[in-house]
């Protein structure tokens, strides 16, 4: 029974609408593997325990990282609604330019984790991982009003000041195990609405190769972008080419096309552009917050992207299997022999023993092996720093011969809708005998559209060769 309701609520019309329903039916997993191995026996479970443990041991990790709530996050409402949370990260935070964090704000709701893409690069040094939140759905549109309601209230004055506690908590960085997009040297990136977040990341990241000198970097990006409102474009003001590599242009060409097919009216939301709003535990300053330290809880990451991060994971699942086999011994050598019946254990508690001791290999033979090789994991912090004042300084300067945003450097068409058929046979001219990768992120239509003109160029003889890549985090 259990089984059925995971795979009825698994089905995308009811995945997409009741989403909550989806995710707390999916937490009977529990219930299926226990009755599954009570029916067939720890034998035939032994089975298929490999891939069972291996899920067990993502879970213990995920909830462990889960379980901490995230201080020092800053928030800020851009002209188009569009929320930007800046959340804290450790020295040494790895993740890819395509990383998508999965986060929960239980003071709306306990049970919801919502993705978003990462929008800026881990190459940048930054104590921070940047996301950008749309209101879209009703989760999304209570952050937005509860942020737009600390600004207002906190502009009256000092005395009305108490700021929404914004307890965060964040899973992840989750995605493609590699920066795919690196292998190629012209790229396509095409974008509907909030589907620029995870560009951002990617030109971020490649104006900082180019930083580096690295050979690898693609030398040609062109991003087309569909959007409704002007007002959308905010998000390009934040990265400006020539701070990050003051001589991007000996290296990289770099193209950005804008459509804008709706131009809305007046918002509500520009005077609350250039303010940023600090989140702690407490209706305080950040330096109350942290209850007179100066640092904050950051994101510990689980995930293995680095080497070292594979050689933990490796311990982690050796330990545990030598745990399970260990307790497995002891229970099947002390419990069974206890017992004079010739029929041995009863099923039952032959199987809650196996369960006991995978847990216990899991939890404290797994565990202990990440607390050992990282001791500071359980509280990592981080020392506030200035970045955000020292950004705001650079920001101020004047790059001679340099656009100073991305924003200044967009070809803005309003109206029409991009014809892709058009820009497609342009771009197989200009890359004749090249391979180019294609990237998309946005409605299912879009993603349709520029698929079929994809195909349609490379059937097309001694043309360019272009590699469509669909970049979503969709269950």
């Amino acid at each position: 029974m259990a089984g059925i309701l995971m795979w009825v609520t698994a089905l995308a019309p009811v995945r997409n609408r009741l989403f909550n329903l989806f995710h707390g039916t999916h937490q009977l997993y529990i219930v299926l593997f226990a009755f599954y191995a009570w029916h067939v026996g720890k034998g035939n479970m032994g089975k298929c325990m490999g891939g069972v443990f291996l899920f067990f041991i993502d879970r213990f990790l995920r909830m462990l990282q889960s379980r901490r709530r995230l201080t020092g996050v800053s928030a800020r409402v851009l002209p188009s609604g569009i929320v930007e949370l800046k959340i804290p990260i450790k020295q040494g935070f790895e993740y890819n330019a395509l990383s998508f964090l999965y986060i929960n704000v239980p003071g709306i709701s306990r049970l919801e984790w919502h993705p978003f893409s990462a929008a800026s690069s881990s190459l940048n040094a930054s104590s921070t991982i940047s996301v950008y939140v749309k209101p879209l759905g009703d989760w999304t549109c209570s952050l937005q009003a509860a942020i737009v309601e600390n600004l207002a209230t906190r502009s009256l004055g000092p005395k009305l000041e108490c700021p929404f506690p914004l307890k965060l908590h964040a899973e992840g960085p989750y995605g493609q195990e590699s920066n795919y997009f690196l292998r190629y040297k012209n790229l396509m990136l095409v974008a509907g609405g909030a589907g620029i977040t995870p560009f951002l990341a990617i030109l971020n990241d490649l104006l900082k190769r180019h930083q580096l000198k690295q050979q690898e970097a693609p030398v040609c990006v062109q991003v087309i972008w569909c959007v409704r409102s002007i007002s959308e474009l905010s998000t390009l003001r934040d990265i400006r080419p020539a701070q990050i590599c003051p001589s991007f242009t000996d290296g990289l060409t770099l193209e950005l096309e804008v459509f804008v097919t709706r131009d809305d009216a007046k918002n509500d939301f520009t005077q609350f552009n250039s303010k940023k709003l600090e989140f702690g535990d407490t209706c305080t300053d950040k330096q109350d917050a942290c209850k007179g330290d100066s640092c904050v809880k950051t994101i510990s990451c689980l995930t293995p992207i680095t080497s070292s991060q594979n050689l933990l994971m490796v311990a982690i699942v050796l330990a545990s299997v030598a745990g399970f086999i260990l307790m497995s011994g002891l229970f099947n050598h002390y419990v069974n022999t206890s017992r004079t019946s010739a029929q041995g254990l009863p099923m039952a508690l032959d199987v809650f023993l196996f369960f006991l001791s995978t847990g216990v290999g899991i939890v404290v033979f797994g565990g202990g092996v990440l607390l050992l090789w990282n001791p500071a994991w359980n509280s990592s912090r981080t020392n506030l720093t200035a970045d955000d004042g020292r950004m705001d300084i650079k920001l101020n300067m004047d790059v001679e011969a340099q656009p100073a945003t991305l924003m200044d450097m967009c070809t803005i068409t309003k109206g029409p809708r991009p014809q892709f058929q058009e820009i497609f046979e342009n771009a197989a001219t200009r890359y004749r005998g090249e391979g180019t990768g294609v990237l998309v992120c946005g409605p299912n239509g879009l993603r349709e559209s520029v698929a079929l003109q994809c195909r349609a160029q490379n059937f097309k003889h001694r043309r360019a060769q272009f590699h469509f890549h669909s970049v979503s985090f969709d269950l």
